[in-house]
């Protein structure tokens, strides 16, 4: 029983994790973004570019974490 409770609760903090990871990223290009075309005057271009980066990003933490947790898994 407790080794079950263990398997459930590893796979919310992993997905906690990845999609606050996810939103942070692409949250922070959308402000970052917003914070850079207003000093430039370059409107949607800064803000496109970052939240497009942080999705990137977020994506490429999402395998790397999938990986590693199936890697773990077949390992035990």
């Amino acid at each position: 029983m407790s080794k079950e409770q263990r398997s459930w609760q590893k796979a919310i903090v992993v997905g906690s994790s990845i999609s606050t990871t996810l939103a942070v990223l692409v949250g922070g290009g959308y402000f970052v973004g917003r914070f850079l075309d207003a000093q430039w005057q370059t409107k949607p271009l800064f803000t496109i570019s970052l939240m497009l980066i942080g999705l990137v990003l977020g994506g490429s933490y999402l395998v790397v974490t999938l990986m590693k947790l199936g890697a773990s898994n077949d390992k035990k």
